[in-house]
């Protein structure tokens, strides 16, 4: 992993009702926001902003975030 490569992540805020299989009513997850898994390798900016937008229509309002790495290796 390049350490000098900023690393950048999808945080939804969840709020949106979401559509279980066999179920006619909406689900919605209380359990507040979320963190996007994501590959490292490919977590640049501009394709984050494009993950985002995406992800914003299912999810909600979408914020974008840098990693920063607390324990050393």
């Amino acid at each position: 992993m390049d350490k000098d490569k900023p690393i950048y992540v999808v945080v939804a805020e969840n709020d949106q009702p979401h559509k279980i299989p066999n179920s006619e009513a909406p689900f919605f997850d209380e359990s507040g926001p979320i963190v996007f898994e994501q590959y490292t390798r490919l977590a640049d900016f501009e394709s984050i902003k494009s993950r985002a937008k995406q992800l914003s229509g299912k999810y909600g309002k979408c914020r974008i975030a840098k990693l920063e790495f607390i324990e050393n290796e």
